[in-house]
């Protein structure tokens, strides 16, 4: 049977397996549901494993969504809890963005998420929250062969029907039929440039076919205003693209734009530092207050009494927490384009006059990379001490949760950041 179109279900398996395998078993009613109503399958991968993608994940990951690969994350509160679910969506959304196909993105909400908005602290929950879905938290509780499933299931495969459809619609109307412009250009990749040779093709062909064939010439004279509108149109299209190629940024170009972008990055890798020890400053004095308070008869009321009194204390510094990290994680998402497109660019060979410059910038990026590292253990430490620590009490416990999500989302960056080092000169 032909396949159609691919998916990716991203989900926990914690959350499959406390569903008696529910979930898995949903992949395989969308796809016997997709083929009824195409005559074709989608082939849908449910483990990063199957797709045995390994140190190439990144570039086997944009390829795949240039094939018509959809992601479909099974979002619970375990999933954003999962190193893992956090990474897979991470990665697909960085992809799909940079390709421009956002539309592959289509989530499953399969239970509740607390704060799923797009203006969370969690930057991937923000992310989440602006993606499109299919509510599946009321469903997940009826009898997988009822109606009320079927019909879901069915709703499901036919949008995603639809939007292979389109896709594949969107594709095939660049330079379709008719009198459009854009059946005019033939796109000729060059092998030794990013961007494209074009060659406008005008229907006047040239004096020889035009000898030799009479009744088109005849055609042309009674038709010979269209024809110049034709050519001078095509000659439009041809300047265009010339101007467009023009325009297109060079390897010193992007290091001049990505360099203040670096620049405040690191800013922001610095001040974390701070912002994170005065937190835990106050954590500590709070901590000695409450050994002091085992001494005296109403121990548990004076611990409570500092618990509330720390939760007020450490506000200003986790809000500046929260604030870096999302600067940081944002600054990422904005860098990661053009530092591959950077480094692509360089790959391709460079000129002796902007091979230093690729080399000083690929230095620089080197230098964040090994601080960003150095920070990375202890970074996932703090937020699974913070997680530890919630359960000890209520009053502490939003507090340290916020902090948790903080950390994540630095350490979420970090699959960016080592994919740059794969692709540095220098690691080449």
């Amino acid at each position: 049977m032909d396949i159609l179109a691919k998916a990716f279900l991203s989900y926990a398996h914690a959350d499959n397996a406390r569903e008696g395998g529910r979930i898995l078993r949903l992949a395989e009613h969308l796809r016997n549901e997709f083929e009824l109503l195409t005559g074709s399958t989608i082939e849908i991968f449910t483990d990063n494993a199957e797709i045995l993608w390994g140190q190439d994940f990144r570039q086997r990951l944009d390829e795949a969504l240039q094939e018509t690969t959809f992601f479909i994350p099974v979002l619970t509160p375990t999933y954003f809890i999962r190193e893992e679910c956090r990474k897979e969506m991470n990665q697909f959304v960085a992809s799909a963005s940079g390709l421009g196909l956002n539309e592959l993105l289509l989530s499953l909400r399969y239970i509740p998420v607390p704060d799923l908005r797009e203006e969370s602290v969690d930057d991937l929950k923000s992310v989440a929250a602006r993606m499109q879905f299919e509510p599946w938290d009321q469903l997940r509780l009826v009898d997988e062969h009822s109606t009320e499933h079927r019909l879901a299931v069915n709703r499901l495969a036919a949008r995603l029907v639809q939007l292979t459809q389109d896709l594949e619609g969107g594709t095939g109307a660049v330079g379709g039929g008719g009198a459009s412009l854009g059946s005019a250009l033939v796109t000729i990749p060059s092998p030794n440039s990013r961007s494209n040779e074009h060659i406008v093709l005008s229907p006047s062909k040239n004096r020889e076919d035009r000898e030799a064939n009479p009744s088109s010439a005849a055609s042309e004279k009674t038709d010979g205003r269209s024809r110049r509108d034709h050519d001078h149109a095509a000659e439009a299209v041809e300047e265009t693209t010339r101007h467009s190629e023009d325009d297109e940024p060079g390897l010193v170009d992007l290091v001049a734009e990505v360099e203040p972008a670096m620049a405040a990055w690191g800013a922001t890798l610095t001040k974390m530092p701070e912002a994170t020890q005065a937190f835990n400053e106050k954590f500590a004095a709070a901590t000695s207050k409450m050994e002091a308070a085992n001494s005296k008869p109403n121990s548990f009321a004076l611990k409570v009494q500092v618990a509330r009194e720390l939760a007020r204390d450490v506000e200003p510094d986790l809000a500046l927490i929260e604030s870096l990290s999302k600067e940081y994680t944002t600054s990422l998402l904005r860098l990661d384009p053009s530092i591959r497109a950077l480094f692509e660019l360089a790959a391709l060979g460079s000129d002796d006059e902007s091979r230093p410059v690729v080399a000083e910038l690929s230095n620089s990026i080197g230098k964040l990379i090994e601080a960003a590292r150095s920070a990375m253990d202890s970074t996932t430490f703090a937020a699974d001490a913070a997680r530890a620590n919630a359960k000890l009490s209520k009053d502490l416990r939003p507090v340290l949760r916020r902090f948790e999500t903080a950390m994540r989302n630095i350490v979420d960056g970090f699959t960016f950041i080592e994919a740059w080092d794969t692709l540095r000169p220098s690691a080449a």
